[in-house]
């Protein structure tokens, strides 16, 4: 049995922390915002009938019932073998992760430029660049505040999906 290249773990996090709706983006899959929710040309059936699932971290073509998950959609976009597209989700994580320029603080950004709350945690306070240590009754688990920022932006986009949704239900004054 020849050894595994990646661990369970490393396939893991390309998989749950690479956002399947900025890869969709980056990968060139044309894509809209329609009624609120984000939508992609199936790379299988080329319909629009899809959807992304932020918590899953999956992309759903309801047409032909197929999920995709990070790994899937650069094999089928870039026709590409699993390896190969492993090392190109990599590259994309790596680079996402250890940004040339760090991002700007809240005083450099334009005042009408919206602030997420994952960028206010960043220039809050400098041991946040790092580690944030949640203690468990058994374990402490680390998480990077690009993994609480990730989730942070992933909860801003469900708010204003259902305010959008909320907006278009109630009654016009």
């Amino acid at each position: 049995m020849p050894k595994r290249q990646y661990t369970q773990n490393e396939l893991f996090v390309l998989r749950n922390h690479i956002p399947v709706e900025a890869l969709i983006r980056q990968l060139g899959i044309p894509s809209k915002m329609s009624e609120g929710c984000f939508r992609f040309c199936c790379p299988v059936c080329r319909g629009f009938d899809t959807g992304v699932n932020p918590a899953t971290n999956l992309a759903r073509c309801f047409g032909c019932e197929k999920n995709y998950n990070t790994i899937d959609l650069v094999m089928l976009v870039k026709k590409s073998e699993f390896i190969h597209s492993v090392k190109f989700l990599k590259t994309c994580y790596e680079q996402k992760n250890n940004p040339a320029t760090p991002p700007p603080s809240i005083s450099q950004l334009p005042a009408s430029q919206p602030i997420s709350i994952g960028h206010i945690l960043k220039t809050m306070v400098p041991a946040l660049q790092n580690r944030i240590e949640i203690p468990s009754p058994t374990t402490k688990n680390q998480l990077t505040i690009e993994m609480l920022n990730e989730r942070l932006q992933q909860i801003e986009h469900q708010v204003i999906h259902l305010t959008e949704k909320i907006n278009a239900i109630k009654p016009n004054r």
